[in-house]
């Protein structure tokens, strides 16, 4: 009996324990779930910053490119609107073009005269070489008729334009020559495109309404030179080394305070009496030993007179007949040197 009291109280105390033991493991069952449901609730809120600051990023990426196009937008309507100022400013230009009467300043002697003057080609709006700028190309109609008043010639004096491009480069004051025996000239050509050109050019004063009508016969029959520029637009430095840039250049010239090539003597260019046409199809070509030389290697394929080449000057050609017509001579029939550019006409 009492072994059975005994037994019962052990059995008691066995339940009582593992009741225990269960009440602890269920309170450390629920400690780990909400340890764990803190760290879900905590990776939760750190990916939500994280995607909230991504998303700032993005947005704010977004509004700048939409700021940038928005601006870029902004510059394309702008150049489109000042395109098309452009195109109704040129449209009422042609319109007024058209407008201008040709016939302006002749007589009406009756009605039926004066219904006809009203009737016929537009005139061509008043243009002046004064106006235009070297190098400038102009429209052949806009001096269809007129083109003798296209060729003109102008006095220099210190302090003015043309004096100041050339006053310490091409001009210098000197014993020899002074700004009173030259003039400055202005000229139309056609270029190597057979587009009308201003050209511009100084020359000795006694020989510029000769230059003058040369110039004006060779436009006359289209004659092509590719550049026509003061010197001082090649200027390096010195008379030689700036002669030599133009002629890298093609530049048609003639007046240079400067000695001879090779020194010595003053150039006839140094008294505006010589004009180099065309240098690079015209070269300045010398004998040594036999060997024919020249400087500047891209008048190489024109050291051959035979070429063919239309801007190649050539006795009895059109550009030599209309120089020696006003009395220049060329150096293409010197001996050694040869100088198939220079025509002068001394004193």
């Amino acid at each position: 009996m009492k072994n059975d009291n005994r037994r019962k109280q052990v059995e008691q105390l066995m339940k009582q324990e593992n009741s225990h033991k269960s009440g602890n493991t269920l309170w450390v069952l629920l400690f780990i779930g909400m340890v764990c449901m803190f760290l879900v609730m905590g990776l939760l809120c750190y990916s939500f910053v994280g995607m909230k600051k991504e998303l700032q990023k993005n947005r704010q990426a977004a509004e700048k490119t939409e700021t940038e196009i928005s601006e870029t937008i902004s510059q394309m309507k702008e150049e489109i609107q000042n395109l098309n100022e452009k195109v109704l400013a040129q449209e009422q230009e042609i319109a007024d073009y058209k407008k201008n009467d040709r016939v302006q300043g002749e007589a009406v002697q009756n009605p039926q005269e004066e219904e006809n003057a009203m009737i016929g080609p537009p005139a061509r709006p008043a243009l002046s070489v004064d106006q235009l700028s070297p190098g400038q190309i102009i429209d052949s109609f806009q001096i269809q008729g007129n083109e003798n008043m296209f060729f003109k010639a102008y006095e220099i004096s210190e302090g003015d334009a043309v004096y100041n491009r050339i006053y310490g480069k091409s001009y210098y004051e000197n014993e020899n020559i002074g700004l009173q025996d030259l003039r400055y000239l202005k000229m139309l050509h056609y270029n190597f495109n057979h587009e009308v050109q201003v050209g511009e050019m100084i020359v000795n004063a006694a020989i510029s309404n000769d230059v003058l009508s040369v110039f004006q016969e060779l436009f006359a029959v289209g004659y092509e030179i590719q550049s026509m520029r003061l010197i001082d637009d090649f200027w390096t430095g010195d008379g030689d080394s700036s002669d030599s840039n133009s002629i890298d250049n093609n530049n048609t010239s003639a007046f240079c305070y400067r000695q001879i090539t090779g020194g010595g003597n003053l150039s006839n260019h140094a008294y505006g009496r010589a004009i180099d046409i065309n240098p690079q199809q015209n070269p300045y070509v010398w004998n040594s030993q036999g060997q024919l030389q020249w400087s500047h290697e891209n008048a190489s394929p024109y050291v051959d007179r035979t070429c063919g080449d239309p801007h190649v000057i050539v006795e009895n050609d059109v550009c030599y007949n209309i120089f020696a017509k006003y009395g220049f001579s060329w150096g293409g029939l010197w001996s050694n040197p040869v100088d198939y550019q220079h025509f002068e006409k001394e004193s």
